[in-house]
């Protein structure tokens, strides 16, 4: 006896469907983030403006600055760069010098290295999201505030953390995709 444990009719049918409906599940939640960034990120940046062009008329025009602004400004700034950060690793367009390419001409050989980069990138990401959750936590213990308004300074480090988490995570499904791809891959002939 192998050990080996074949399903028949019913049982395989079910299996698909049940994974169908997590891929849709997945595909749908994927799809809210996405939204959800990007309205994010067009938000940050349009407030970031606002306060820019706020502050600058405040102070240099009316000599009379808003406390707090430049403040408020530089939190929304860094929340929009790790959300960028997660977008970009999500449609898997970093910045990236892609010197190899020139050298390297099989189509298998380019799958099987953009796999090896996302491999160093996951583990990039895993080292980035233990010291930014560590680093979170430890800021979150000291309840420490920001010089000007006195907010959390959880707010603008926990940014750190969730662009993290995202970025691993993402970067954990581009491992699969490339991985998937070079093994399936067939050359043309």
């Amino acid at each position: 006896m192998s050990g080996k444990v074949f399903l028949s009719g019913p049982d395989q049918r079910e299996i698909k469907m049940s994974t169908k409906a997590v891929q849709k599940t997945i595909t749908s939640i994927d799809h809210a983030l996405t939204n959800g960034f990007s309205f994010l990120i067009v938000l940050g940046g349009t407030l970031m403006t606002l306060t820019v062009v706020v502050q600058v008329l405040l102070r240099y025009v009316f000599k009379q600055p808003l406390f707090g602004l430049e403040e408020f400004s530089r939190l929304v700034a860094i929340w929009i760069y790790f959300l960028g950060a997660v977008f970009s690793t999500k449609t898997d367009n970093h910045v990236q010098g892609d010197v190899a390419n020139k050298y390297i001409t099989g189509e298998r050989a380019r799958i099987v290295l953009r796999t090896i980069v996302w491999i160093i990138c996951l583990v990039t990401c895993i080292l980035f999201l233990y010291h930014s959750g560590t680093y979170s936590w430890w800021i979150y213990g000291t309840g420490e505030r920001t010089t000007g308004l006195w907010w959390p300074r959880i707010i603008s480090v926990s940014s750190m953390f969730f662009g993290a988490f995202f970025m691993t995570l993402y970067s954990l499904a581009n491992v699969i995709k490339y991985t998937t791809t070079a093994l399936n891959y067939k050359e043309n002939r």
